[in-house]
């Protein structure tokens, strides 16, 4: 059975792995793992930083990190920015992504969120149909890289 969960320390010995599975196979990315937990630590602290992981027993099998970005100008309502979504290779195709966007989503209303907001490489055919099917738009959004 799946546990969906907001992310603890421990769900992060297991991260580094994941995070380098992509919809294309393995990447380089590596991660400091050091640092990860130092980050994890200091934005935990801070209401509008939410990690959410995806559990199997002990074995973490899906991860999400969110951020919620608070708009001054238009209906002042907050608005959630979702990144690093993955999924272990072995548990995709079992709705372990659909039930970490529930999860989000269900938080995202108790908080008075108007709207989500996610990144995907526009190459990622998988990821776009199955954002599509959950209901996303694909209208909104440009990324530049610095």
């Amino acid at each position: 059975m799946i546990d969906f969960r907001f992310t603890i320390k421990e769900d992060l010995e297991q991260l580094p792995w994941l995070y380098a599975q992509t919809y294309y196979g393995t990447s380089e990315i590596t991660t400091n793992a050091t640092g990860m937990v130092k980050e994890f630590e200091r934005l935990s602290k801070n209401d509008d930083y939410i990690f959410v992981s995806a559990v199997d027993s002990n074995k973490l099998v899906g991860f999400c990190s969110m951020v919620i970005n608070h708009d001054i100008v238009e209906q002042q309502k907050p608005i959630i920015m979702l990144w690093n979504l993955r999924v272990h290779p072995d548990y995709r195709k079992q709705k372990i992504g659909k039930g970490i966007i529930s999860f989000i989503e269900e938080y995202g209303k108790k908080k008075g969120v108007e709207f989500i907001f996610l990144g995907c490489d526009k190459k990622n055919k998988g990821a776009i149909k199955f954002y599509k099917k959950l209901g996303y738009d694909q209208t909104l959004g440009f990324c530049k890289y610095l």
